[in-house]
């Protein structure tokens, strides 16, 4: 048996439960597949407890190295196991965003393996009087798609009754069940899939070790690090990575709230022998969309809060989730705002230390997504791990001002003070880079959408022909089988073929007929229809800000005359509003550039390429 499972919805404790274990994890995390073995009354048993992902977060936002895990437990129970045992917490709500978690990781494990797959719901004692099939339907279609992906295989335990050996015992009646419908066959997993995990963690290792040199020869070439007296330390991040909790551990105390905050806050104290000033700035979101000019002008201004500079900028990243091409997005535009030098004076803070377990944060960098090794390129390897949990460890934030006292003896002793008149250009610039992607998106979304009704019409013009023809045709018509004296027995064969004919295509005209209905809804409602731009075009699939999307092109018009001025951006910014976009001879989107708008296209004589000026 494998146990798989989000974390907190008690995967260990089945465990325990199955093989009447007493002894208790202590709600220590399960970060490496572990095999059990025990008796559960004459069967043999073998069972592997996996770590668990993240509740609600997709396969993709999860570590490669649980990733691994999940799948390297298959090899641990050879030639494979009987059945995969799916643990689910009655006690909580379970929504389309765990649906697809769910789905994501254990389709990992390759093809069939819901055939192998038994939903465990643990807090039975949580139902109360109600019956897991009110659970389940009551819960929502979810669940109910998820229990039916498991061809309904399930069981309640009850963590209230461990003792109770009969739910132990129904539990293994039920997966016999299972193991004999497969034929007793049990779950191949594909061997490339080990050896793809082997090779990767022996490049990983090398590549870790490779990078701790580097990391141990830069600091040694860095010269002699001079202990500061006073520290100064600014906080970046994007929202719930850990900033604020960060800020409390490197204080020792609890000064920053550990929610959304919107507002710089600065905070004093004394730390291992120093006077410790942090800045805690507003997290940025993730989504682009969701961006504003009031919070990146509130990030900016968190360094402005010491005239003199700081030290050093702490960019928190979290374990996990894992580290990708969205999240390196958002670093990028923010840490643009500020001189490429930044850089320079800027530390990576990875928050959840305790996620490495027994692997090294080298590790973990070399095996996660190439944008995380990005980061810590960028940083010239300038990294540090914490663990918020354990506050009292003095250690890692001692070790975490070495190693900025190291960065700035390396920087010759310089604080980091970027000019804020060119922050405030560069914000006013991505403002305005905002507002053309957004007039541009209109007016590719208003071309999509006449694209798709017209495409939709064309079909419902096929589908009447077709229907048309239908009716035309005659449906007795004579069969080959009437030639000269027929018997009685083929005369019937005939007319039942004949009366068949005409029930299909009695049938087939009906179907027509709804399918042309249907096409008449959606074109009466065409204004709502839903654009296929976000396919076609990904880069302008990102959903726009509100008081932008949602204005009428008048009210664009409007707010483009508001906030213009004799800079290129306006320019461009008026003459896009304006921007006519259609269709050519092949169905292809075109823009037609007018003369009198200062762009022109010409024909490049050389390779037939359209250059615009």
């Amino acid at each position: 048996m494998i146990l798989l499972g989000s974390r907190n919805v008690g995967k260990t404790s089945v465990g325990n439960t199955i093989l009447g274990c007493k002894d208790q994890e202590g709600g220590k995390r399960t970060a490496n597949s572990v095999v059990k073995r025990g008796f559960v009354g004459e069967t043999d048993v073998t069972l592997i407890d996996t770590p668990g992902w993240w509740k609600g977060f997709p396969a993709w936002d999860t570590p490669e190295i649980i990733k691994e895990e999940i799948i390297h437990s298959m090899f641990l129970c050879p030639p494979g196991p009987h059945i995969f045992l799916l643990v689910i917490d009655a006690h909580a709500s379970f929504h389309n965003i765990h649906l697809e978690a769910v789905t994501s990781h254990l389709e990992l494990l390759g093809e069939g393996v819901w055939k192998h797959t038994m939903i465990v719901f643990t807090r039975g004692d949580w139902l109360g009087a109600k019956s897991i099939e009110e659970f389940i339907e009551g819960e929502g279609e979810a669940l109910q798609c998820l229990v039916d992906r498991c061809e309904n295989r399930y069981h309640v335990i009850s963590n209230k009754n461990a003792n109770d050996r009969e739910q132990i015992t129904e539990l293994m009646k039920k997966i016999t069940e299972t193991v004999a419908e497969n034929s007793w066959n049990y779950f191949a997993p594909d061997q490339q899939l080990l050896d793809r995990i082997k090779e990767k963690r022996k490049c990983v290792k090398e590549a870790a070790l490779l990078r701790q040199k580097q990391v141990n020869a830069t600091r040694d070439s860095a010269g002699s690090r001079v202990r500061l007296d006073a520290l100064k330390v600014v906080l970046l991040g994007q929202k719930t990575f850990g900033k604020s909790a960060t800020g409390n551990t490197i204080l020792r105390k609890d000064v920053f709230v550990t929610c959304q905050n919107e507002q710089n806050r600065e905070e004093n104290g004394v730390v291992a022998g120093r006077q410790v000033t942090v800045i805690d700035t507003p997290g940025w979101w993730r989504e682009p969309s969701r961006w504003t000019e009031v919070l990146d002008k509130e990030i900016a201004r968190g360094l402005s809060l010491s005239p003199s500079g700081v030290h050093a900028v702490l960019l928190v990243v979290p374990l996990i989730p894992t580290f990708g091409d969205p999240q390196r997005v958002a670093v990028k535009e923010h840490m643009n705002l500020f001189d490429a030098g930044i850089w320079k004076h800027t530390i990576v803070v990875f928050t959840h230390g305790d996620e490495l377990a027994d692997r090294s944060v080298e590790e973990h960098i070399e095996s996660e997504h190439q944008s995380l090794r990005w980061l810590v390129d960028q940083c010239e390897n300038k990294y540090h791990t914490i663990n918020n949990m354990k506050r009292r460890d003095m250690t890692q934030v001692t070790e975490l001002f070495e190693k900025i006292e190291e960065m700035v003896a390396g920087n010759g002793g310089q604080l980091f003070c970027p000019a804020m008149e060119e922050i405030h250009q560069r914000i006013w610039e991505k403002a305005h880079r905002n507002q053309l992607k957004i007039v541009l998106k209109q007016r590719l979304a208003s071309e999509f959408k006449r694209r798709e009704l017209q495409l939709i019409m064309g079909f419902r013009q096929t589908l009447q022909d077709l229907l048309t023809d239908i009716q035309a045709s005659p449906v007795a018509t004579k069969s080959r089988f009437f030639i000269g004296d027929m018997t009685n027995k083929k005369y019937q064969v005939t007319e039942y073929r004949k009366n068949y004919k005409k029930g299909e295509e009695e049938k087939l005209e009906a179907k027509i007929s709804r399918e042309i209905k249907k096409l008449d809804e959606e074109i009466m409602k065409s204004p709502t229809l839903q654009s296929s731009m976000d396919i076609l075009v990904p880069d302008f699939a990102a959903d726009s800000p509100a008081q932008f999307w949602s204005l009428s092109d008048q009210k664009i018009s409007e707010n483009i005359r508001k906030y213009s001025s004799q800079s290129n951006f306006d320019k461009v910014l008026g003459w896009l509003s304006n921007l006519h976009v259609s269709t050519n001879r092949d169905n292809q989107l075109t823009v037609n550039f007018s003369e009198t708008s200062g762009y022109r296209s010409v024909l490049s004589l050389d390779n037939g390429c359209i250059i615009n000026d």
